[in-house]
């Protein structure tokens, strides 16, 4: 079976004394590892550590990077994945040869013996019985150097049934300058290849769209495919631009997975296509629903067979309705919205979203003793509540009916009406009275339950934290007793100066005998956003227009800053000032002078993360974190925060609730707008 963490990854960028340093090794390396275990593209799973899948130093030896493609390749054997591996720096190819031979710190092109032949480390790890295929990329001088020759993979002790495909940088007669493939690659894959399918592969389409990037050398391509029971083509990243229609077919990682076990267990001669179309499920399920006479194999495998593509079939008639009945609304916000609503995990999410959600539901979600359809009805009344159209409603109660699942559609409905919408019922708290300790009162707002926002203050009995929690709880009892019934309120945010926010976790306020997080979803943010000062109405402009940017191109990638940026406060500060942090701005690490950091960069970034001070995120994990789920935040973390809390914690090295967060939205924003307009009296006139 396939799946996106069965691939694993090893990038070496390595210095060489003898040849000079490369000015932009390091980046290379880094941006191109960011892509092939993003997700999205390359999906692969990075790997922490002194062997992880990361590797630049401008010390290395030899054995070194033997070590570390030793370890990636036995990774990859037990989990039976494919791998990526990636030799960036200088290489050398001896007098009369052609064999690439990669340099390290001490490397000299008189002494094969100080470098690492690549051909044979490549051959070797394709021979490796249990690894699932090799993909290479070299971008050293005299790259095509590093292709095996055929006779040697043939004659390994996998007799050649192996894949493995190579992408150089250069002929082996040739330089290689300034890492251009591995700029020019690590942009084609965040940006999509044009014309090619769902997939990215090392092949004519990869290499033409290279070349036409990369000038002055040229870029090689080498494939062999050998295996004869490999069930996916060896592709090096998900299109991010692929051609309409293509797709990869109609049955998705978790459909496939489901599929290929049960075939598996039934005929385990019995290969499925890289991609399955309605045709294919069609022959799959006559061939096993009319069965043999004679067939002496499993009878109960053979029905778990036409049951899954049976499921798979009607899961791909549900996606072409509903990409009927949606069509004005169907957007990747919306589905996500219906995700969370229904109650599907973020896992759900796949590279083809709607027919990824819709899968899981009906091959996941099922609940013991419940008929088969009920949890994807739930999706589906939960896409007719959130794409607010009425007329929605009946044409999916049809799909429910037909399939005998109209109580739980309904169902369904009903609960989602009785919960207030996302965002639109909440209570804001403001501590923005708390100059430089704790207030002496705390400002509330009602917003959603009328025209205006309802507003009232009060007074904290003491200037202290568990006095601040005594106005919030305050605050929380007086909003619940103007909510009609059966409203309840759910959503509240937490607005307070930068001094605070660096030593305060609003969520962990007692606000009678429960914390403010137990019942509620708290959101953090700033104050300074509610502030009348002139250049309040400029960065929230910039910030509206920031978030309106972040909308239009999907998921934002963060920028990250470590100790070594902040350690230039004056260089920051010129980048913060020339917009370079106008977007999701996370700190990849818990710095000691936490208030002075907030201070600087809260007037730029909209939404602001870093680490609780005990987590150690410094192995990414905390990066790959927020990019797992992204698409849950900042809600999200109010359910992270509450499994923190509870023994689920106990033992884990890094989890969601270490992620801290200001988060400024676009319903934050324009709640901050009458603000930006108020006239301020002077202290005459009070």
């Amino acid at each position: 079976m396939t799946g996106e963490s069965r691939r694993h990854v090893l990038v070496v960028g390595a210095q060489c004394t003898a040849m000079g340093t490369l000015t932009r090794l390091e980046d290379a390396a880094a941006s191109l590892h960011t892509v092939l275990t993003d997700p999205a593209l390359g999906a692969c799973r990075p790997r922490p550590g002194r062997l992880g899948s990361l590797l630049i130093g401008a010390e290395l030896e030899p054995e070194d990077v033997r070590k570390a493609v030793h370890e990636a390749v036995r990774r990859a054997k037990a989990d039976g994945a494919v791998l990526v591996v990636a030799l960036l720096g200088h290489g050398f190819t001896p007098p009369q040869q052609t064999e690439l031979y990669y340099m390290v710190a001490r490397s000299t092109t008189a002494s094969t013996m100080s470098a690492v032949n690549v051909r044979h480390l490549l051959a070797e790890a394709a021979d490796e019985p249990g690894v699932e295929g090799v993909i290479a990329l070299i971008d050293t001088c005299h790259a095509s150097g590093a292709v095996p020759d055929a006779g040697s993979i043939a004659g390994g002790v996998r007799a050649g049934r192996t894949r493995l495909s190579v992408l150089t940088a250069s002929a082996a007669d040739q330089a290689a300058r300034d890492m251009r493939l591995t700029f020019a690659l690590t942009d084609v894959l965040r940006e999509g290849l044009r014309g090619a399918d769902a997939s990215v592969y090392v092949d004519v389409h990869l290499t033409e769209a290279l070349r036409g990037r990369v000038a002055g050398q040229v870029v090689g391509g080498f494939a062999y495919d050998n295996d004869p029971f490999a069930l996916d083509g060896l592709w090096l990243a998900r299109n991010a631009r692929r051609t309409p229609g293509t797709g990869d077919g109609v049955v998705g990682p978790v459909g496939r997975q489901d599929l290929e076990e049960a075939v598996s267990m039934w005929r385990a001669d019995t290969r499925l296509p890289a991609r399955l179309s309605l045709a294919d499920l069609d022959a799959l399920h006559r061939f096993a629903d009319e069965g043999q006479v004679d067939d002496a194999l499993d009878p109960w495998w053979r029905t778990r067979v036409t049951d899954v593509v049976a499921t798979l079939q009607e899961c791909a008639r549900t996606v072409s309705l509903l990409n009927r009945v949606l069509t004005d609304v169907l957007a990747s916000d919306l589905l996500r919205e219906a995700r969370r609503l229904s109650g599907l995990p973020h896992t759900a999410e796949g590279p083809e979203l709607l027919r990824d959600l819709v899968e899981y539901a009906a091959l996941r979600s099922p609940i013991r003793g419940e008929p088969q359809w009920c949890a994807l009805a739930r999706f589906l009344a939960a896409l007719a509540h959130v794409s607010a159209d009425a007329g929605v409603v009946p044409r999916l109660r049809d799909w429910a009916q037909r399939h005998g699942v109209v109580t739980a559609f309904n169902d369904a409905l009903k609960k989602y009406a009785r919960q207030p919408r996302r965002g639109r019922l909440r209570l804001v708290v403001s501590l923005a009275g708390a100059l430089t300790g704790w207030p002496e009162e705390v400002d509330a707002w009602l917003v959603g339950c009328e025209e205006h926002p309802v507003h009232r203050r009060f007074r904290c009995e003491s200037a202290d934290r568990a006095g601040a929690g005594r106005a919030i709880g305050a605050a929380l009892a007086w909003s619940r007793g103007r909510l009609p019934a059966p409203e309840e309120l759910v959503h509240v945010d937490v607005a307070a100066p930068a001094h605070l926010l660096a030593r305060w976790q609003p969520e962990e306020a007692r606000v009678g005998r429960h914390l403010l997080g137990v019942h509620n979803t708290v959101v953090v943010r700033w104050s300074g956003r509610m502030d009348p000062a002139e250049e309040n109405a400029e960065i929230n402009d910039a910030a509206r227009k920031a978030l309106r940017d972040m909308r239009a191109g999907g998921s934002p990638a963060v920028k990250w800053i470590d100790a070594a940026v902040l350690g230039d406060r004056q260089a920051l500060e010129q980048s913060l000032t020339t917009g370079q942090y106008d977007t999701v701005v996370g700190i990849d690490h818990h710095p000691e002078s936490l208030q002075d950091v907030l201070e600087q960069l809260l007037p730029y970034a909209p939404v602001l993360l870093w680490p609780r001070p005990e987590a150690r995120p410094g192995d990414g994990r905390l990066r790959a974190l927020v990019r797992e789920h992204w698409h849950d935040l900042p809600d999200g973390l109010a359910d992270a925060y509450r499994r923190r809390w509870s023994r689920e914690h106990e033992g884990c090295a890094a989890c969601l609730g270490d992620v801290r967060a200001v988060w400024h939205d676009e319903a934050w924003l324009e709640f901050c707008r009458p603000f930006e307009k108020r006239v301020v009296t002077g202290p005459e006139e009070e």
